[in-house]
């Protein structure tokens, strides 16, 4: 089993966001730990289900392969029906492949969709890292950079279905964020009382 880096380069049409950088006030491998466990929260009621579908553990590795089904977006629900079929999307099933490094301390995810590919292709790469910016606690921050490329085919839509896609995107991400927040509270916090 392994990741094919080259899917995530070849087939991508437009880079269209990266966002800014997220920091977590927790170790590197706490928000690690809160990572594999942060289905199901309260901000994530768009995600229906959860699978691993491989795990390969070595001495400093763990790389993983996730089906994770989530709901179509909202915001595209509210164009009207006739003028794209990418309205009738309802549920998206997305591919989740994660590499922990131990060594390197970074955890590196690449998420595509595997259906609906006739109309859209969006992937997401994010990379977790301890932050470079720690001056008085340097083992108590975690960054995480995000980036996201979506590729339309709807004809002459295209341009204004990725940007709808885009703004969903954003949105979801401050609700990711919480989501981590949430974990990270309930696994990490609790044991501090």
């Amino acid at each position: 089993f392994s990741i094919d880096l080259r899917q995530f380069s070849l087939k991508i049409i437009m880079k269209l966001w990266d966002s800014p950088r997220t920091s977590f006030p927790y170790s590197f491998d706490e928000v690690v730990s809160a990572f594999w466990d942060r289905y199901p929260n309260s901000h994530a009621k768009h995600i229906l289900s959860e699978d691993v579908l491989e795990r390969q553990i070595t001495d400093n590795t763990i790389v993983t392969k996730k089906l994770i089904i989530k709901q179509g977006s909202s915001i595209l629900k509210r164009v009207p029906r006739w003028i794209s079929r990418m309205t009738d999307i309802r549920v998206v099933p997305v591919i989740e492949e994660s590499v922990y490094d131990r060594v390197s301390k970074k955890l590196v995810t690449y998420t595509r969709n595997v259906s609906h590919l006739s109309l859209f292709e969006l992937h997401e790469r994010c990379v977790y890292k301890p932050s470079e910016d720690q001056q008085t606690h340097p083992a108590l921050l975690t960054d995480v950079l995000r980036s996201v490329t979506v590729s339309i085919d709807c004809g002459r839509m295209s341009s204004v279905y990725e940007q709808v896609l885009l703004m969903g995107f954003k949105k979801s991400i401050n609700n990711t964020t919480k989501g981590m927040f949430e974990k990270l509270e309930e696994m990490f916090d609790s044991k501090l009382f």
